[in-house]
């Protein structure tokens, strides 16, 4: 009967994470299955066992400490209605990490859950598609590229950064596909790494874009340096060079946005009621690095921070920013903003040791995770917002505790690992 009982509930884990992968994409949900999959949790019980394995567990005491110390935020918080809210959105933090900690995937699971998030990232784009080619044709409008595209769904950044997650997976298991043995999944994965590519394009994210360019040539050197194949990565090169001369030249939506954004960095002169993404950040950024001189040691608190920045908006004349609330459109700012050095090194130190983590252990598909997230820390406040939070949290848990994590995804791309770097 136990045996029965225990299979039921990790069959409820299983599936309920499933539909998490699934409904992250299409931003719908999601909040209801990790309800389930948290009750389900605390009803199954063997709380001794499965405290053991957290607390036997770094990582997971890691990145329970680090949604902790958002709770010791609102000690010295004057704003305790904003800090709760802040609280709520970040429990993903903490959820996560301790139940998938306490009750870990197999390799084959976490595969299941990612053909679960891949099919949902199939089902939001082609959503997406269908709206915007409604529009078109009853309305006369374009709404195929950037916020019209996507932001009634979900906004175009965090899609972007999805899909980049998915080409990663998509790309990493082309490796171990033989044609003569699987010739239609061969030919549906290239499929969808083009297809999710050209999406991320018309989705017009300048770090999305940016961040795909640098996954391809990351996996072109990769073969290029390691495998010996010179023609084919000099030819994968020359691919990317011309594919980005051309969609510059091609398409004036992309371009214009890649252009403003060179124009505001290279401008040192950006007008205080600037409205433009690139331009504007510059100006978050510098009322940020203010915030973070003047509470260096414990932070603003964790429910003031958009209070404060609100102040330096107002009292610098950001009218843009001001008027469009914003936050620091950086991770590391945020963070550091709210609570402090501490808090910003808890950051910096739950991205790092899993980083090496992965790195040691071969375990590719979460090194390029983890670079994916820190790029995105760089210019999103990604723990502000559901969409940012869940991901990061929900991947973040699967791809570090699955169990015998061993290095599956080096045997697909044959990393070379440094001797000094190897486990013991």
């Amino acid at each position: 009967m136990s045996l029965s009982r225990n299979t039921l509930h990790q069959k409820i884990q299983f599936y309920s994470c499933l539909c998490i992968a699934f409904f992250l994409p299409l931003a719908r949900l999601v909040p209801i299955f990790i309800v389930i999959m948290l009750l389900n949790w605390i009803v199954e019980g063997d709380y001794k066992n499965k405290f053991r394995r957290i607390l036997r567990n770094k990582f997971a005491l890691l990145f329970i400490a680090f949604y902790f110390i958002h709770l010791l935020g609102l000690i010295y918080t004057t704003n305790l209605d904003a800090g709760f809210f802040d609280i709520q959105v970040k429990a993903s933090l903490f959820i996560f990490p301790m139940v998938i900690a306490s009750r870990p995937f197999s390799l084959s699971d976490k595969q299941k859950i990612f053909y679960s998030f891949i099919s949902g990232c199939i089902l939001s784009t082609m959503v997406m598609l269908a709206m915007a080619t409604y529009n078109y044709f009853t309305l006369g409008v374009n709404d195929f590229f950037y916020e019209s595209f996507s932001s009634w769904l979900i906004h175009p950044s965090y899609f972007s950064m999805y899909l980049n997650v998915a080409i990663v997976w998509l790309i990493i298991n082309v490796q171990r596909i033989k044609f003569s043995e699987k010739p239609f999944q061969l030919i549906l994965a290239i499929f969808l790494i083009l297809f999710f590519s050209i999406i991320i394009l018309m989705l017009s994210s300048k770090l999305g874009i940016l961040t795909m360019i640098l996954l391809y040539i990351g996996f072109v050197l990769f073969n290029l340096i390691t495998r010996k194949k010179y023609i084919i990565g000099l030819s994968g090169l020359v691919i990317i060079g011309i594919s980005i001369f051309s969609v510059m030249h091609l398409v004036p939506e992309i371009a214009g946005r890649v252009n403003r954004a060179i124009d505001a960095i290279t401008n040192p002169n950006v007008n205080e009621a600037e409205v433009e993404s690139s331009a504007v950040r510059l100006l978050v950024w510098s009322a940020a690095n203010e915030l973070v001189s003047e509470n260096l040691i414990a932070g603003v608190g964790t429910g003031d921070t958009k209070d404060e920045l609100m102040k330096v908006y107002r009292d610098r004349g950001m009218t843009g920013a001001y008027a469009h609330q914003l936050n620091a459109h950086n991770e590391y700012y945020q963070v550091f903003i709210s609570l402090g050095i501490l808090g910003f090194i808890l950051l910096l130190v739950s991205l790092y040791f899993p980083f090496i983590f992965a790195f040691r252990n071969g375990n590719t598909i979460y090194l390029l995770f983890l670079l994916i997230i820190i790029l995105n820390f760089l210019t999103e406040s990604m723990f502000e917002t559901q969409a940012g939070v869940m991901f990061y949290a929900f991947f973040n848990s699967l791809l570090c505790f699955s169990k015998n994590n061993k290095p599956v995804e080096a045997d697909y791309l044959q990393i070379p690992i440094p001797n000094n770097y190897k486990n013991n």
